[in-house]
């Protein structure tokens, strides 16, 4: 699997390419790293991926965002608008095996990682809603320790016209 690309509104360290939001996020438009926009839409940045921690607190997303992920050959684009709750769940063990990967819908008492003891002992971390794991982030310490960042199923919100 391919690592997903992150675009963030008002990034300030950004890598050139762009996007563009307009409508409140019913058109999304991707720019080449030298085309200009003129318009009232949002332009968000490709940013790397593994800042995407740098743009939530306390479990509420604080700046709009786009994430293109690639599953099964499939390109898959997620609008996280500012505000947006996510669920932060930890694995801590002396081994830590995820399970799940970035992108994945998963379901309420599903396993995300597999722990092991010292003594080799295996122990599960389920989550507790249905949702879309967003990222994955390995936490350095003396155990290892990751944290899966869920988008639930409550926050996506589809609008009609």
């Amino acid at each position: 699997m391919r690592i997903p690309r992150l675009y963030v509104e008002n990034a300030e360290k950004h890598e050139g390419r762009k996007v563009v939001i307009e409508n409140g996020g019913k058109v999304i438009k991707f720019l080449d790293k030298d085309e200009e926009y003129e318009g009232d839409g949002k332009v968000l940045y490709q940013v790397i991926y593994d800042d995407f921690d740098n743009y939530v607190l306390m479990g509420t997303v604080t700046k709009d965002m786009i994430i293109e992920y690639e599953v099964g050959g499939v390109r898959q684009i997620t609008y996280i608008k500012k505000g947006t709750k996510l669920l932060e769940i930890p694995a801590e063990g002396y081994k830590v095996y995820p399970i799940v990967d970035f992108g994945c819908r998963i379901l309420g008492g599903h396993r995300i990682a597999a722990l092991q003891s010292r003594k080799g002992d295996i122990r599960f971390v389920n989550t507790p809603v249905n949702g879309i794991v967003l990222f994955l982030k390995e936490v350095p310490a003396k155990r290892e320790n990751y944290v899966f960042y869920i988008l639930p199923e409550e926050e996506i919100k589809f609008e009609e016209e």
